[in-house]
């Protein structure tokens, strides 16, 4: 019974809590640590040296199943904007750079823009514009 116990059941509740974890804090190295810190509490209660080693072997499955889960999250919510509007080439038409034209940074953004159906402007799907100043990265 503890075979399957530290083979099977730890770590799926190890996979779902870890998935769970970075939903909500959205940093795999922090649900790591968070792991990582309640296991090591259990394995000090416990005091068997198997369990400190498989503490390391369970947040590394931590780390890695909120790794993988960040950026497949983040793969859907790119394929949910881009295909939003029925338009599977919206994400595909977009290139943005910098210039420096006498000491002003420029930064120029060309791609498509997504127009909602119940819009009553008839603007150009493809927009070309040049931005003068200061922008925040998120």
């Amino acid at each position: 019974m503890n075979i399957l116990l530290f083979f099977f059941s730890i770590p799926i509740a190890i996979i779902i809590i870890s998935i769970a974890l970075e939903r909500l804090l959205d940093c795999p190295i922090l649900v790591a640590a968070i792991t990582f810190a309640v296991l090591l509490v259990v394995a000090t209660i416990l005091g068997s040296t198997a369990f400190l080693i498989a503490v390391i072997i369970y947040t590394i499955i931590s780390f890695l199943a909120a790794w993988i889960s960040k950026y497949i999250c983040r793969w859907l919510r790119n394929i949910r904007n881009c295909c939003n509007n029925n338009n599977s080439n919206c994400c595909n038409n977009n290139s943005n750079f910098y210039n420096n034209n006498n000491g002003n940074n420029v930064l120029t953004v060309n791609g498509r823009v997504n127009i909602p159906e119940n819009a009553n402007n008839n603007c150009n799907p493809n927009n070309t514009g040049t931005f003068y100043g200061c922008y925040r990265r998120r």
